[in-house]
């Protein structure tokens, strides 16, 4: 029996039996092979028992995984008397050969994207089940969550080509709220590139083309590899209230190369403010929110967060292990 089927295929986030809980917490859940860890850096260390939470709700953190350049932390809540899961943190270190990369399934004929390209739509189990990399994480924010396809809000690239500028392009909706790019180089870097970057609120298809490096002004020979532009952390585009929320960070500021990147995603709602100290506790310094609520879901063999609704996403971020 394989460790994804013996972990369970619908975990969603809680569970079921205190005793389970005790045994995933010392790595015993039978079928999942933790392996040959390798030590962590004090960085990329879940946080000790006993330490304070980064926020409300969350009582104390489980080291699930930690190997060739990947951990994966489980943020428990034991409030109701049973532990369960609140939320997930992966981190990846690139410096250990880990990487992140995004997927798209753009409709075809695939030209140079305008806001109107459309995406074929898949759940995050779906997309990890097909490319194989170690998780599969929720990405861009979309504009239709009830048909196959979609538009998506905002600009992405795949293979070095803009698929989308998004439809906040050139004032269409969410241009007014503020804007953070993520960069990715080459899998195949001896150290990858990964950036955060602030763009502008309102922009152009030109600061998307300067912005991620393409070698014209048609969106095409991008030196990103992989990229998309998401809300600022604190841009509150859901509305007030805690939400499930998915965000992504780098342990760099603005436009600056980072040697680590958080991927956090909630089971439990959290305001922005409490989502971005889980990440601050992790030692993130800028983040980008993913799109969350009803959209928000993760999976691995360590971890499987699912949308409560089962809802398909245009795109997946990815984490690939190292050697």
């Amino acid at each position: 029996m394989s460790a994804r089927t013996t972990i369970g295929r619908r975990i969603a986030g809680r569970l079921a039996r205190f005793g389970m809980a005790l045994a995933l917490a010392a790595g015993l859940f039978a079928g999942v092979n933790l392996g040959a860890a390798q030590p962590a850096s004090a960085l990329q260390q879940c946080p000790i028992p006993g330490q304070q939470p980064p926020v409300a709700g969350i009582e104390y953190w489980i080291e699930q995984y930690y190997d060739r350049g990947v951990t994966v932390c489980w943020g428990m809540d034991t409030a109701s008397g049973l532990p369960e899961l609140a939320a997930v943190m992966q981190i990846v270190d690139l410096a250990d050969g880990a990487r992140v990369l995004l997927r798209a399934d753009p409709e075809c004929p695939c030209g140079i994207g305008s806001a109107d390209q459309t995406f074929r739509k898949h759940t995050a189990e779906e997309w990890w089940n097909t490319w194989g990399y170690f998780s599969a994480t929720n990405a861009s924010f979309f504009t239709d969550a009830t048909n196959p396809t979609t538009k998506l809000s905002l600009p992405e690239v795949t293979s070095g080509k803009i698929h989308s500028y998004g439809t906040a392009l050139n004032g269409g909706p969410d241009a007014t709220f503020p804007k953070v790019s993520l960069r990715i180089g080459g899998l195949d870097q001896a150290f990858q590139s990964v950036r955060l970057t602030n763009v502008p609120a309102a922009y152009t298809t030109a600061n998307i083309d300067s912005h991620f490096g393409c070698g014209n002004t048609s969106g095409t020979n991008c030196s990103t590899i992989f990229g998309l532009v998401g809300f600022a952390p604190d841009a509150n585009v859901t509305g007030p209230g805690p939400k499930r929320r998915t965000m992504l960070g780098t342990n760099a500021g603005s436009g600056v190369q980072a040697s680590r990147v958080y991927i956090l995603a909630t089971v439990q709602s959290y305001e922005l403010s409490e989502a971005r100290a889980i990440m601050d506790y992790f030692g993130s310094q800028m983040e980008m929110q993913l799109d969350g609520g009803g959209s928000t879901q993760s999976i691995s063999n360590y971890h499987q967060i699912d949308s409560y609704i089962f809802r398909p996403v245009p795109n997946a971020l990815f984490v690939s292990s190292g050697p």
